[in-house]
C-alpha cells in the first residue's frame, strides 16, 4: 500500500505556476499551470470553462484511484469541503471523474500556506498569530456545527489570501464526522501530522471530536510564534509519544517576544485532557478575542462532581401493618458507588501533592511518592501481622 506524503511545502501561487508546454484540456477544465503536489495528489490552476471561473484543481493519481483507500479519502475531503461554505474555509464547487482522473475543483487561493511563510520570515509577530488563530476558530465553529473535525490542522494546511486578506483552512482529506468514522481511524493507527496531533489522536482514539482540532491549532500557533514545533525528535513515534507524556516549554519561555496572555492562551489549547482545553470553537473564540485586547483567557472551568446518591431508606416487609405504637424497624441504605481501589487513592493523592512541580518532573515525583507510601503500608501491615 502506498503511503500518503505530507502536502508539497514548494507549493506555488498563481504567479508561481509552471505553465505546461502546450496547453492542455480536461473535460471542462483547461489546465493553466501546475501548483504543486499533495498527499492526494496534484493541484493544478485550471480554468473551468462552463462557467468561465479560475480554480485549484486537484488530481487523484490513477494509481491511488485503484486503492480503495486512498479514492474513499478523496472522496470525503470532496464531500466534507461541499458541506461548508465560510470565507475561512477553502470552498469545494464540483467533484467528479473525467478521462480515468477523479477531481476535485476548488476555490483558488491566491497566497502561500503558513508553512512557506514560516520558511521566509522564521516566526510571526504576535498579530499576525492572533489574526490566523481567530480565522482559525471561525473556520472550527462552522465544521462544529456540521458536525466536522478537520483532524490534521498544520500551517500547511493554512492558506493566506492576500486578496481577501484573511486565512483559510484546507485539505478536509482527513474530516470525518464527530461522531466517529470508522473507516477514518483504525485501530493502532493514527491520523494527523506528528508534529501538531493531539494526544487522544496518537492514542489511536476512535471518538475524537473538535477538541482535537483546537489542540492541534494550539500547537500550529506555538510553531508561528515561537519558530519552534512545540516537540522534536528522531521519528513520529518518538515526537508522538511526547505529545502524550511531556510538557512543551511554556511559549514565552522558548521565545521571550511572547506575550504572557498569547503563551496562556497557546497553553491552554494544548491541554493533554480534552476537559482542560476549550470546549468548543465560539469558547476558544472568545479566549482569543481577550487576547486581542491584551486580556488573560479564562482558566479551564472545574468539572462538575457527580451528585452524591441518596440515601434512600427501605423498609423491610415486617415495618408494613404493625399496630399502633409498634417500633418501626431501623431504614436499610442503598448502597453507595464503591470506592475506588487504595492503589489508585494513594497516587491521586501524590498527584494532588505534587502539582505545584513543573509538567516533565511531576509525574515521576507522583510515582515515587506513590511508591514510598504504599512500601510503607506493606511494611506496617507486615508488623501488624507478625504480632
Amino acid at each position: 500500500m502506498t503511503t500518503p506524503v505530507n502536502p508539497d511545502p514548494q507549493a506555488k501561487t498563481a504567479t508561481q505556476a509552471v505553465a505546461p508546454k502546450k496547453t492542455q484540456r480536461l473535460g471542462d477544465f483547461e489546465l493553466v499551470g501546475k501548483l504543486g503536489k499533495g498527499a492526494m495528489g496534484s493541484v493544478y490552476l485550471a480554468k473551468q470553462l462552463s462557467s468561465n471561473r479560475t480554480v485549484a484543481l486537484k488530481l487523484l493519481p490513477r494509481d491511488l484511484a485503484q486503492e480503495e483507500e486512498f479514492l474513499e479519502r478523496f472522496r470525503r475531503e470532496a464531500r466534507a469541503a461541499m458541506k461548508l461554505s465560510h470565507p475561512n474555509i477553502v470552498a469545494a464547487y464540483d467533484m467528479g471523474e473525467v478521462g480515468n482522473y477523479h477531481y476535485i475543483a476548488m476555490e483558488f487561493v491566491d497566497g502561500p500556506n503558513l508553512e512557506l511563510i514560516l520558511q521566509k520570515k522564521g516566526r510571526l509577530g504576535q498579530d499576525e498569530v492572533l489574526k490566523v488563530a481567530l480565522d482559525m476558530s471561525a473556520a472550527l465553529e462552522e465544521a462544529e456545527a456540521h458536525k466536522i473535525v478537520h483532524r490534521d490542522i498544520k500551517p500547511a494546511n493554512i492558506l493566506s489570501s492576500n486578496s481577501q486578506r484573511l486565512y483559510k483552512l484546507t485539505d478536509m482529506g482527513l474530516a470525518s464526522a464527530s461522531a466517529g468514522d470508522k473507516r477514518v481511524t483504525m485501530a493502532g493507527f493514527c491520523v494527523g501530522t506528528p508534529f501538531y496531533v493531539s494526544p487522544e489522536q496518537a492514542r489511536g482514539d476512535r471518538d475524537v471530536d473538535s477538541r482535537a482540532d483546537i489542540y492541534s491549532l494550539g500547537a500550529t500557533l506555538y510553531h508561528l510564534a515561537t519558530g519552534r514545533v512545540p516537540f522534536e525528535g528522531s521519528n513520529p513515534m518518538v515526537v508522538m509519544t511526547k505529545h502524550l507524556q511531556e510538557e512543551p516549554d511554556l511559549p514565552h519561555v522558548r521565545e521571550p517576544a511572547v506575550p504572557l496572555h498569547l503563551s496562556a492562551l497557546i497553553q491552554r489549547m494544548m491541554a493533554k485532557d480534552p476537559d482542560k482545553r476549550q470546549q468548543t470553537a465560539r469558547e476558544l473564540r472568545q479566549d482569543i478575542e481577550r487576547c486581542m485586547r491584551g486580556e488573560m483567557p479564562l482558566p479551564p472551568s472545574p468539572k462538575p462532581k457527580p451528585a452524591p446518591r441518596p440515601l434512600t431508606p427501605t423498609l423491610s416487609p415486617l415495618g408494613r401493618g404493625q399496630g399502633e405504637g409498634a417500633t418501626a424497624p431501623a431504614p436499610v441504605l442503598a448502597p453507595g458507588p464503591p470506592a475506588p481501589p487504595l492503589l489508585d487513592r494513594i497516587f491521586a493523592i501524590a498527584d494532588e501533592l505534587a502539582f505545584f512541580l513543573p509538567g516533565p518532573l511531576r509525574l515521576p515525583a507522583v510515582a515515587l511518592v506513590g511508591t514510598v507510601v504504599l512500601l510503607a503500608m506493606l511494611w506496617l501491615a507486615t508488623v501488624l501481622l507478625k504480632r
